[in-house]
């Protein structure tokens, strides 16, 4: 009688099987490593990829008025970041500059929107900037020039990107009145514009503290 094979308990075969699984699962993680390192490195996940975008722009008043203007803005899908904390409400004076931030998730747009006063004259939903614009891709990198500018100038709102391009916002309803009193003026009339008003006119300071 031929003598029996020893036998093998079922618990050493299964820890013999995970043991060559793992031994081939080692292998095929080398393997593909060292693809990676000769082929070039493999794309960034989606948690790697940055969760948001940055635009930045400075806010110019050149408008001849010594008493400066006054913006109150909010952000819109995003989050609005300034400079000495004058915008998003309070002055800008005659010759001045305030710069903004507007943080956006980068699966997603952002806008700001503002109310505007100068001498008497108001403006309501007016649209300062908006990432969607094709000019907004121009004003992400400030270290490389990349810092837009809102200029108020002429009657006028505008944006100015690096490089020379610009797009007209619109245009400032600035009223020419022929009699001025304490707090109103009278026989008053608005000039003629190519463009029209960035964002909608108001009558009175009512209707801007009301916005």
């Amino acid at each position: 009688m031929q003598p029996r094979p020893p036998r093998v308990p079922i618990a050493s075969c299964q820890r013999a099987s995970m043991a060559g699984l793992a031994a081939a699962f080692a292998v095929a993680t080398l393997a593909a490593m060292a693809h990676a390192t000769t082929t070039g490195s493999p794309p960034l996940s989606p948690s790697s990829q940055p969760s948001s975008s940055s635009y930045y722009a400075a806010v110019e008043n050149r408008l001849p008025a010594g008493g400066g203007m006054v913006l109150v803005c909010r952000a819109v899908g995003g989050d609005i970041f300034t400079q000495w904390s004058v915008v998003p409400r309070g002055g800008v004076p005659r010759g001045g500059r305030r710069v903004l931030e507007l943080l956006v998730d980068a699966k997603t747009y952002g806008w700001v929107t503002c109310s505007w006063a100068y001498q008497g004259n108001y403006v309501g939903a007016m649209p300062l900037f908006d990432s969607r614009w094709p000019e907004a891709k121009r004003c992400q990198d400030v270290a490389r020039g990349g810092l837009c500018l809102i200029v108020f100038e002429d009657d006028m709102v505008r944006l100015e990107t690096p490089g020379g391009g610009q797009r007209v916002l619109g245009d400032l309803p600035v009223k020419r009145c022929r009699r001025h009193w304490l707090l109103f003026s009278t026989e008053c009339t608005y000039p003629d514009h190519p463009h029209p008003y960035a964002g909608r006119r108001l009558s009175n300071a009512f209707e801007y503290f009301g916005v």
